[in-house]
């Protein structure tokens, strides 16, 4: 699998015309690296590491932190793992919509599973052609059916994502949208 590359790169197409530049090195020599950038014609958003503290130096030879960026996911992102635990929480006690939904996680493992593929076959990788491998019997059981004959003709999921989840019902109840429609159609 993709665990095997140290150091990747990801180009992703949308239909749009927009492309989407995803860097990847598991060994990065000076601490657990990830950042965002995202660049557009009326301005750009960067995110940077997370650091002990916020100090900076300025010398003639070095100019940058003080400190390494912390090694470890959970020390990074402890306050958002604390946040999204509050927040799904609260939406079990209130029955409200949870703030990650499972189409949420279907698309990261769409685009995962597309990446993979991609490095594996060297080739670009659709990923309508992911989703037409996918099937999911219910929101916790989803299995890849790629050339597999577990389903007749005509009973295999097709190219709509939204196909392969069970109705979300809050959804329903509002009349809201669907993330696939727009990242698939």
């Amino acid at each position: 699998g993709s665990e095997r590359f140290d150091t990747a790169a990801c180009l992703v197409r949308y239909p749009d015309g927009v492309q989407a530049m995803v860097d990847v090195c598991r060994q990065s020599s000076y601490g657990y690296d990830q950042r965002a950038e995202v660049l557009g014609t009326m301005g750009m958003i960067q995110t940077d590491n997370v650091y002990p503290n916020t100090a900076k130096i300025y010398k003639n030879d070095f100019t940058g932190n003080a400190d390494m960026p912390y090694d470890f996911f959970l020390s990074r992102y402890n306050e958002a793992y604390v946040t999204e635990t509050i927040a799904f929480c609260e939406s079990l006690v209130n029955d409200s919509p949870v703030p990650c939904t499972g189409e949420d996680g279907l698309v990261a493992l769409i685009m995962a599973i597309a990446a993979d593929k991609s490095a594996e076959e060297n080739r670009w990788v659709s990923f309508r052609e992911i989703v037409e491998s996918v099937y999911c019997e219910n929101p916790t059981e989803c299995q890849m059916i790629a050339n597999s004959d577990i389903f007749p003709e005509g009973f295999r999921p097709k190219s709509k994502p939204e196909d392969l989840l069970v109705p979300n019902k809050q959804e329903e109840k509002s009349g809201g949208g669907n993330i696939f429609s727009k990242m698939f159609s």
